[in-house]
């Protein structure tokens, strides 16, 4: 590892060295734009360098704040030509040669005059600006940014100044997130950006648009600046908008391996249809968290343990959902997506999603729990096959009533199913080897839900008072559930005799939530720098969950003998209000909205066994918001009723050695909640400074108090109300891009995040707060020389120290090492050589388990046919064949070790065939997979 390191430091210095030594040789143009009409400077005007002779775009800048540019690394001895665009602004041009003995041309102020005639201004097509600045939109030329003719639109973006892709494939621009992709401003598959970042080929789009998120502003109109995530636009070249595109691919390795898959889009003017399916055995996922968090299985216990990976992959409460590098799974999907253009400018979406997942999971957890003076020792082998359909049924209507009025509308169906069969073996020992007890548990698990959601939004400013506004935005959820536990137990007690116990159950347990929202929002503006803000949001909630155990009848084995003191139902209803008031002042770059929220809870509580509890609750809060140019902070407090589940008095014993009780007494939690926030993109020189801090400070909240019992092992846990527990969580990161002659790009971003968090312990008689600090630091480059070399390394380090005021727990702490290395080769024209290694190192883990992981994958494809449309790749994962999956946690004054069974090392030989028919029809002359 040291070798390669100092391999990496070699090559990071020679870019630098070499770009050092080209500005050497080269030369720059510098001025300052000036608004001629208006007096002032003209800022995010676009400043590109093209050659006078064959007009090929060299480079380009933007203008900063005051008006100023530089544009360095311009060749000298060789007639070039700048052009200045700003929107509504007649173009700038003037051609120059930079030379030996003058290397630097100042231009001096340049007097922008204003166009006469908007429509009439005509840019020449090979002088298209590369990035247009509006008010609320930033536009990119993609002609402007050469790709393979191969690339997807994710390698697009990743040239794009200011746009960010992540190993994940996260997409952020000017380091704000881009939830959603459209194509020619209609819904593309839903709201994943990966669908269309990761499947729509580049050479298709002629523009590149990043607007904010209209929906996020709907729902919540005085969010910050620096809050509000970003939307894509792409805009199709003209003649894709009468064609099909599309790829199909399919694979075939060792060890049972395989993938295939495929999708194809076909647009005819306002009319798009959008085909996908996939299915693979690769821990390849084919949903998001989203989706997962919405098919409901999960929320009657709580999400209480969230899991994401690197890589995309996600596992909720230990169950894995594809691409966790956890378990062997296979899954399989298929989709489709249409949009339509309706009479009286109404966009009409209709989408299906279907997804199944096969997954098996065997895993050991090797967990130690810190007492006075002893350690509990537990050990876990678990070994799950679970299976999964999902479908997803959804759409979406847009109509702008008018220029002033908008009403969306977005229903939604899914319906989830799944089984899994679970065998566990436990085995609890104290620090002295001294056994405990041994556990056998085998379950079968039968989930159905059924969730029918949707959203509805109206927006309507004034035309006659400028800044009045009116916003309405509700959501409705109705979920059903039925979650079907078969468990069969046998248990062995050592202490302070031998004695063993048996179960035999069924544990029923049926959902059933209801839920309307609504938000209104209304501004009215009293002079040019204040404003007032009403906003009312009215909730009406209705859940129920019931419990019913049964115990298996001796004679027929069938479940029908009923356990009272195991059965029960909670039924909550109630009504949530809250009225928020605030006043907005700005003057020049300053916001303040000082407000004071009014908050009413009207709960009823009511049990089958228990007297109804009804909870009324009335508060008073304050809050603020203030932004200052790229500085945002936020005040708030929220209320937060307890889950029901935590509310039911049934106890859940289908692990007899890890029992759960529910507490009906439990109080909303009230949190007091400061957020900083810190956002600077200097276009000047490319670089993106972000920073974020947040604290809360809870009361009364939910706090799992648990008892031990030292002689038996057994642990009980039972959520409880609890004052002094607060957390508080930062990040800071600084990203920049180098470009050289448009064909070299460097790319260097470091980042550091940390999180303290403050948490009561309660265990048996013992009570005393525990504190964990994480520090994670992180920095990565990426070079990129003409699409013929590709490099991008990572590396990151993180600790965690979890300390505890009560001398009785023992402080616990590790420390990690990770790194993700990357390289692409194109050599020669038809070949793309390809390898990636990630290792990582922990310090501290179980015996027997090995501290540092390498993993490496490799792989070759070779381009043929018209427009290396065809491609086959012969890929090897694992090369090294050394992949494991093991890390630790820690929580409390317990510390956890997960070793899982992953993929190994196999081959895969995948072809893959782009289709690409543009301007012709479908079964006439041209046909859609056209050679």
């Amino acid at each position: 590892m040291k070798s390669f390191y100092f391999v990496l430091a070699l090559l990071l210095f020679g870019v630098g060295s070499t770009s050092v030594f080209a500005q050497i040789r080269k030369g720059e143009v510098k001025g300052k734009l000036w608004d001629a009409t208006h007096k002032e400077v003209l800022s995010y005007a676009t400043i590109a360098v093209y050659t006078a002779q064959d007009t090929t775009l060299v480079t380009f800048r933007v203008s900063d704040e005051k008006g100023n540019f530089k544009v360095p690394g311009l060749a000298l001895d060789q007639p070039l030509r700048i052009v200045v665009t700003m929107t509504g602004f007649k173009v700038f041009r003037k051609e120059f040669v930079l030379t030996t003995s003058d290397p630097v041309r100042d231009l001096g102020q340049i007097d922008m005059t204003q166009a006469d005639n908007l429509l009439g201004e005509v840019v020449i097509e090979s002088e298209a600006p590369p990035i247009v600045v509006r008010k609320d939109t930033l536009e990119f030329n993609a002609n402007s940014f050469k790709t393979l003719p191969t690339a997807l639109l994710e390698d697009l973006l990743k040239k794009l100044p200011g746009v960010s892709v992540d190993g994940s494939g996260n997409i952020a621009v000017n380091g704000k997130a881009v939830n959603k992709i459209l194509v020619d401003g209609k819904e593309f598959f839903g709201n994943d950006p990966k669908v269309a970042s990761r499947n729509l080929p580049a050479d298709m789009i002629a523009k590149v648009q990043v607007v904010n998120d209209p929906d996020a502003l709907r729902k919540d109109p005085d969010m910050s600046v620096n809050e509000i995530p970003q939307v894509i636009n792409l805009k199709l070249k003209k003649g894709i908008k009468q064609g099909a595109f599309g790829k199909l691919y399919a694979g075939k390795g060792n060890n049972d391996r395989y993938e295939g898959g495929g999708i194809l889009n076909i647009f005819r003017d306002t009319t798009q249809v959008s085909l996908l399916g996939y299915s693979n055995n690769l821990n390849r996922p084919g949903f998001g968290f989203e989706d997962i968090s919405r098919i409901g299985g999960f929320n009657r216990s709580g999400m209480n343990m969230i899991m994401m990976r690197s890589d995309g992959g996600i596992a909720v409460n230990g169950i894995s959902f594809g691409a966790t590098e956890e378990g062997i799974q296979q899954s399989s999907g298929a989709g489709g997506n249409f949009n339509t253009l309706l009479k009286g400018g109404v966009k009409l979406n209709l989408q299906y999603f279907y997804g199944g997942i096969d997954a098996d999971l065997n895993q050991i957890v090797n967990s130690a729990q810190s007492l006075d003076k002893d350690t509990i020792n537990t050990r876990r082998v678990w070994d799950q096959g679970r299976e999964s359909r999902n479908h997803k049924i959804g759409g979406r209507i847009d109509w702008k009533i008018d220029s002033v009025t908008n009403l969306s509308f977005s229903p939604s169906v899914t319906l989830a199913n799944s089984f899994a069969g679970i065998t566990s073996n436990i085995r609890t020992v104290q620090s002295a080897n001294e056994l405990l007890n041994r556990s056998s548990n085998d379950q079968r698990v039968n989930n159905g839900t059924n969730t029918f959601s949707g959203n509805l939004s109206f927006d309507r400013s004034s035309r006659r008072k400028k800044g009045r506004v009116f916003n309405f935005y509700g959501t409705y959820n109705f979920n059903n559930g039925d979650q079907e536990q078969y468990y069969q137990v046998f248990n062995e007690f050592y202490r302070p005799q031998f004695y063993t116990s048996e179960l035999d159950q069924l544990r029923d347990n049926e959902v059933a939530n209801k839920s309307v929202n609504t938000s209104f929002s209304y501004t009215e503006p009293f002079s040019k720098s204040l404003s007032a803000v009403f906003r009312y949001n009215a909730e009406y909630f209705q859940d129920n969950n019931q419990i019913a155990t049964y115990n298996a009848a001796t004679e027929s084995g069938q479940y029908t003998q009923l356990v009272p003191g195991l059965s029960d139902e909670v039924e909550r209803e109630g009504m949530r209000h809250y009225l928020t008031s605030s006043m907005k002042w700005k003057v020049k770059d300053l916001t303040l909205q000082p407000g004071v929220r009014l908050t009413l809870l009207d709960i009823n509580n009511t049990f089958q066994k228990v007297q109804p509890i009804q909870q009324n609750y009335f508060y008073v809060f304050p809050s603020l918001n203030v932004n200052w140019k790229q500085f945002s902070m936020s005040y708030n407090v929220n209320v937060r009723e307890p889950s029901v589940a935590d509310l039911q008095p049934v106890t859940d014993q289908s692990n007899p050695l890890f029992i759960q009780q529910g507490n009906p007494s439990l109080s909303p939690t009230i949190s007091n909640s400061v957020n900083l926030n810190f956002r600077h993109t200097d276009a000047k020189r490319s670089v993106t400074y972000w920073a974020y801090l947040s604290g809360s400070i809870s009361q009364d909240a939910v706090t799992r108090a648990r008892t031990l019992d030292r002689t038996t092992g057994v642990q009980t846990t039972r959520p409880v109300n609890t004052d002094g527990n607060w957390d508080l969580n930062g990040n800071a990161s600084v990203n920049r891009d180098f470009k050289f002659d448009g064909k070299k790009q460097f790319s260097l971003g470091m980042s550091m995040f940390f999180s303290y968090v403050r948490t009561l312990i309660l265990l048996n008689n013992l009570r005393g707060y525990g504190q964990t600090l994480n520090v994670n630091p992180r920095l990565e480059a990426r070079v990129n020389l003409n699409d013929k070399f590709e490099f991008n390394e990572s590396f990151s380090i993180g600790t965690r120290n979890s300390r505890y005021e009560n001398g009785l727990f023992q402080n616990l702490s590790y420390f990690t090492r990770s790194s993700r290395t990357g390289l692409v080769l194109r050599v020669p024209k038809k070949l793309v050589w390809e390898a990636t290694f990630d290792y990582s190192y922990n310090s501290n883990v179980a015996p027997g388990i090995r501290k540092d992981v390498g993993r490496l994958n490799a792989g070759v494809t070779f381009l043929f046919m018209k427009n290396d449309r065809a491609q086959l790749k012969l890929s090897v994962f694992d090369l090294l064949d050394q992949n494991i999956s093991t890390y630790r946690t820690i929580r409390e004054n317990l510390i956890e070790d997960y070793q899982t069974v992953v993929l190994r090392r196999y081959g895969l030989l995948t072809f893959t065939y782009n289709i690409r028919n543009f301007g012709g029809k479908v079964g006439g002359t041209n046909s859609i997979i056209r050679f």
